[in-house]
């Protein structure tokens, strides 16, 4: 009887996991940036609900060089952004920080794997792949404000030479603060739309505001309204 209890425990130990590892589902993903060229060292967040402005439910390891990540994650609906940070907080983003944008929806309810493509971007130069940057800028700053006039937390502000779209806007800050406020750098002696936004400004944005931004002069002050979105 001692010699099939100690059995039975070497067992237990053994084996006892393997059902509830069983259940669990492989999520992988690609980090790349706005050239096609991997991204190493980002990390994939993972949400088990949309709100994405909270610490993450799982958090994944860094990705390789060749930009491929894993995390094993039990079966379920989870919303992802990759992100390449210097520590491991939820936010916000500040510049010199890349993000992936708005979350990827990954229904791992009855998938055993899935995977995804990730592309991230200088919250700096979001939208700017194409453009030179421009030898001198203006600072804008203020706050993004609701239709009550109330400070709006955790929103983007964004720069474009279009009043609306549905690509990414030319210049896009880091979130906003508690107090609304944020700062957003954009070329001088340019006509741009400006808008803040609650969320990244994708699929359909339009601007609340237009600036022309003066030369010779570095710092403009201005209050923000919310997009349409």
């Amino acid at each position: 009887m001692r010699g099939a209890a100690f059995w039975a425990v070497v067992w237990l130990l053994l084996f006892g996991s393997v059902p509830d590892a069983a259940k669990a589902a492989l999520l992988r993903g690609r980090v790349a940036d706005i050239d096609g060229k991997p991204v190493a060292g980002a990390k994939l967040f993972v949400y088990d609900t949309a709100n994405v402005r909270r610490p993450a439910t799982f958090i994944s390891p860094p990705s390789a060089g060749d930009g491929t990540v894993a995390i094993t994650v039990p079966p379920g609906t989870y919303w992802v952004v990759a992100r390449l940070k210097k520590d491991e907080s939820y936010g916000p983003l500040m510049p010199g920080e890349k993000h992936s944008g708005e979350p990827a929806v990954m229904d791992l309810t009855a998938e055993a794997e899935l995977a995804q493509e990730f592309t991230v971007a200088d919250i700096r130069d979001m939208g700017r792949k194409r453009q030179a940057i421009a030898a001198e800028l203006v600072r804008l700053t203020g706050r993004v404000l609701d239709s009550g006039g109330k400070p709006v937390a955790n929103a983007y502000v964004f720069a474009s030479a279009m009043k609306e779209g549905s690509q990414i806007p030319d210049y896009i800050s880091a979130w906003t603060g508690a107090d609304g406020s944020y700062t957003l750098m954009i070329p001088a002696g340019q006509r741009y739309y400006v808008g803040g936004s609650t969320r990244f400004p994708s699929p359909a944005w339009r601007a609340s505001t237009e600036v022309m931004t003066p030369v010779g002069k570095t710092d403009v002050a201005l209050d923000v309204g919310l997009a349409l979105e």
